[in-house]
């Protein structure tokens, strides 16, 4: 993440550095050197991965897991206005869908109380855990746009808003159904729904489904990116924009569960020139 982080923060960097060493330009009215910013409004749509930062305890079993990958869906409205030539003010009101997944495989100790020769006999059987972390969010991120040229600019801004019942379902799946002894001796392998209600089929159980333990509420991150937009007859401006989200706050109280989810996407943006 800090290779990206790193990528995404230094271009913005690189054009306040070109802003001061560039050279000033004067502006004829009857040829622009530069085409303004007016005031505009729209909206967009935007699709991207979540990274899952630091960890996730699940609070059924104490289990731990790491490095959660995932998809994010959003929409969006905006209103922007210049300020200079080359620097515009934003605000974007978004709704945004997380889905993230982490998963881990561990091997258990079974006994088989009773072979065919009649004794004990321990076996290792490999497990899977997965953990499923949802959510809805709804937010508005301030910003501001630094323009190269006419089209292509840094973008850098807040996002705050709320989470809505962020959902954890953590599963235990058995991985293989039978086995050899060393006696030579094959045994088959399942989980019995009759013994806990937690296990659903032979070969899974749902440890837990439900609310994130001691969810937070409040979501914070910086927001930077790059883009570019072009017009399109009179009034209307469409282009793409990549943003990355870095996280402030993490997704949960609970102990030692200070996990964060980051945020890449690429909108699709379309905007209307008021004037």
């Amino acid at each position: 993440m800090n290779q990206l982080h790193c990528f995404l923060i230094i271009p913005l960097f690189i054009l306040s550095f070109h802003s001061v060493q560039g050279q000033s330009t004067v502006s004829d009215p009857r040829n622009p050197s530069f085409w303004t910013k007016p005031e505009q409004i729209g909206g967009w749509i935007g699709f991207g991965s979540a990274m899952q930062n630091k960890s996730l305890i699940t609070d059924a079993c104490n289990c731990s897991f790491e490095g959660g990958r995932g998809l994010t869906f959003s929409l969006g409205l905006s209103y922007e206005n210049e300020l200079t030539s080359k620097v515009v003010w934003g605000a974007g009101l978004d709704y945004r869908y997380i889905g993230m997944d982490a998963r881990y495989q561990e091997t258990e100790q079974m006994t088989i109380e009773k072979t065919a020769a009649g004794t004990k006999a321990n076996i290792m059987v490999p497990f899977r855990h997965n953990a499923e972390i949802t959510t809805s969010y709804i937010g508005i991120t301030p910003y501001i746009k630094y323009f190269v040229g006419t089209r292509f600019f840094g973008r850098v801004g807040i996002n705050a808003g709320l989470l809505i019942t962020p959902t954890l379902t953590h599963t235990k799946q058995l991985l293989i159904r039978s086995t050899v002894l060393s006696s030579g001796e094959t045994v088959i392998i399942s989980l019995d729904p009759s013994t806990d209600p937690r296990i659903v089929s032979e070969e899974l159980a749902i440890i837990q489904d439900g609310p994130l333990a001691q969810a937070n509420s409040i979501y914070i991150g910086l927001q930077s990116g790059l883009g570019a937009e072009f017009r399109v007859g009179n009034r209307a401006i469409i282009g793409p924009t990549v943003l990355y989200t870095i996280p402030f706050t993490g997704m949960s109280s609970y102990p030692n569960s200070n996990f964060t989810i980051a945020n890449l996407q690429v909108l699709a943006e379309l905007r209307i020139a008021l004037n």
